[in-house]
């Protein structure tokens, strides 16, 4: 049986991924989410692919890594997710 992650607890867990892999020296809470990961954070292409896979793992989805260089925010990043979940749940329930 699988459990709906409410948003509040997609964000905390993406912005638990983002500080970890890209070894951020920051508090959940100072994180900006709609700085550029690459430009703000200094993120490489590697580390936005860390931060998919765990995201993936983590939150039981599937974020295709081609979408890598197309969420530059941790908010873009946040909303992919909960946009493929319902996408999800939408097709689970026909």
């Amino acid at each position: 049986m699988e459990t709906k992650l409410s948003d509040e607890t997609i964000k905390q867990v993406t912005l638990e991924i983002v500080i970890d892999e890209l070894e951020l020296d920051v508090e959940p809470g100072e994180v900006d989410l709609t700085a550029n990961l690459i430009d703000d954070y200094e993120a490489d292409s590697l580390g936005l692919i860390q931060v998919l896979a765990r995201v993936n793992k983590e939150l039981a989805i599937r974020l295709p890594r081609e979408e890598v260089g197309e969420l530059r925010t941790v908010d873009e990043i946040i909303r992919r997710i909960i946009q493929l979940r319902a996408a999800g749940e939408a097709v689970n329930e026909g």
